[in-house]
């Protein structure tokens, strides 16, 4: 016969545990984008401002607001100086004063957003690291949602491989394995940047015996003409895609050629990327265009 204490503690177990389980694995918000090509795009407003489709960029340190928007928000200038992209060459960058940002129902501050003309791009913004050192954030390109998490709360519960994340300097690191030209392959700590449409970048594919010149550098800066080759493999953690094709990078970067093939969920404030393989990991990586 059960007593009447231990019937008290197993119907408190019933009530708490449920409420527990979904305090932690719920997210704040879940957010669908927009897709621009490979890219994301979000809708984003600054300091109550209309919408503006802002690209996700974790190659970005910072959030940045394109020149004419941030002259029509009003946004205060603290300092001018020059920047460089992945193109040649530098281009003129303010930083202005804290402001607020909303994504959807998310809503953050962003202290020292950067203020760039991206007419070239064609974005009217971009979404930065800033950001992902607010929350954990899960990107699900098939079903194009992300979702925000408390990271105090946070537990992951998918199916996926944890990754080593640094982020030194507000940018986003993980270890990759490359191999080419049938040699042993090499292991490179390479930037993530979803501002890229391009697979995996490094100066490795000068080696390859596939290899192509291909206009590169296209974003801010200048572009320029340099060789894209074909990777034997690249070995995120346990997942290796064979034959593909990227360009040549000083910086080495993995873009969403690659990224796409997952569900991404980074924990930058714990030092962790989980990757979860979807049904678009095997598609070919195609070569670029001449």
């Amino acid at each position: 016969m059960t007593s009447p204490a231990l019937l008290a503690t197993l119907l408190a177990v019933c009530l708490v545990a449920p409420a527990a389980v979904d305090s932690v694995s719920a997210p704040i918000a879940v957010v669908h984008f927009r897709p621009a090509g490979k890219q994301i795009t979000l809708p984003v407003r600054v300091n109550g401002s209309g919408t503006h489709w802002f690209a996700l960029d974790t190659g970005a340190r910072h959030s940045v607001v394109d020149a004419a928007l941030a002259r029509s928000l009003g946004l205060r200038v603290l300092s001018s100086e020059r920047g460089a992209g992945v193109g040649h060459g530098t281009f003129a960058q303010q930083r202005a004063a804290a402001a607020g940002v909303a994504i959807g129902p998310i809503r953050y501050r962003s202290d020292e957003p950067w203020i760039i003309d991206l007419r070239q791009t064609g974005f009217p913004g971009l979404v930065g690291v800033d950001m992902l050192r607010k929350y954990v954030v899960r990107i699900d390109p098939l079903a194009r949602t992300i979702a925000f998490y408390d990271p105090a709360t946070f537990r992951y519960a998918g199916a996926g491989t944890a990754l080593a994340l640094a982020s030194p300097d507000d940018r986003l690191f993980i270890d990759v394995a490359l191999a080419v030209g049938g040699r042993p392959p090499v292991t490179h700590r390479m930037r993530i940047d979803t501002g890229s449409e391009d697979a995996a970048s490094d100066n490795l594919v000068r080696r390859s015996p596939s290899r192509r010149k291909s206009r590169q550098g296209v974003g801010l800066g200048t572009s320029y003409i340099d060789y894209s080759g074909e990777l034997d493999s690249v070995r995120i953690g346990p997942y290796a895609l064979h034959h593909v094709w990227g360009p040549s990078n000083d910086h080495p970067a993995i873009g969403m050629e690659i990224l796409r093939r997952f569900t991404m969920t980074f924990d930058v404030r714990h030092g962790r990327l989980y990757l979860e393989p979807n049904r678009d990991f095997n598609e070919p990586v195609p070569a670029p265009n001449p």
